[in-house]
């Protein structure tokens, strides 16, 4: 769902990451796989003129935020160490 938000003001608040994972793709050809995981850098509550916090249409609070990123690039074999390393944790 898109939201018109040109009206809202963004508002910095403070977040603790709770979790975060990595996403991991297989380059078809090569013995190379591609690791990506998002970090989220900054929150935003998205507020209305008048102050009040803005909602969607099933009244959810409306946030944006920056990220950023990470990319690791490893061969196959370092993908099953990494692997093991997070079956063990």
């Amino acid at each position: 769902m898109t939201f018109d938000t040109a009206h809202l003001k963004p508002r910095y608040v403070p977040h603790k990451t709770m979790e975060e994972g990595w996403t991991y793709i297989s380059v078809p050809d090569d013995d190379t796989i591609i690791g990506v995981r998002i970090a989220v850098t900054k929150v935003m509550k998205l507020l209305n003129p008048d102050g009040t916090q803005a909602k969607d249409a099933t009244g959810t609070p409306i946030y944006s935020f920056q990220s950023t990123n990470v990319v690791r690039t490893l061969t196959r074999e370092e993908y099953q160490v990494e692997k093991k390393r997070r079956v063990t944790e």
